[in-house]
């Protein structure tokens, strides 16, 4: 009988502390059977009007060299390191 209390109010706990949760969450409910949100599109690199092509950089790229093109990206265009691994790696995807 004294074991029979203590599991009687942890239930009862269980259950109020369940159900509040259920409550207060159902205002941040998601529809999961649709697809993903797309993410924003990133903006293609270019510089002044044309398009980065540069035929060094596809050629370290094709040699598995790519620090060395990001290298050389960062100092034909004066981009930053991120914004030049990213313009590299968006002509590797573009050379499969």
């Amino acid at each position: 009988m004294g074991a029979l209390i203590p599991f009687v109010l942890g239930l009862l706990l269980g259950v109020a502390l369940t159900l509040f949760l259920i409550r207060k969450g159902q205002g941040d409910r998601r529809d999961l059977t649709g697809p993903p949100p797309r993410a924003a599109p990133r903006p293609m690199v270019r510089v002044g009007d044309e398009r980065i092509s540069d035929e060094e950089i596809l050629d370290l790229i094709r040699q598995n060299r790519k620090i060395e093109a990001i290298k050389l990206m960062r100092e034909k265009t004066g981009l930053g390191l991120a914004e030049a691994k990213d313009a590299v790696e968006e002509l590797e995807r573009g050379m499969r």
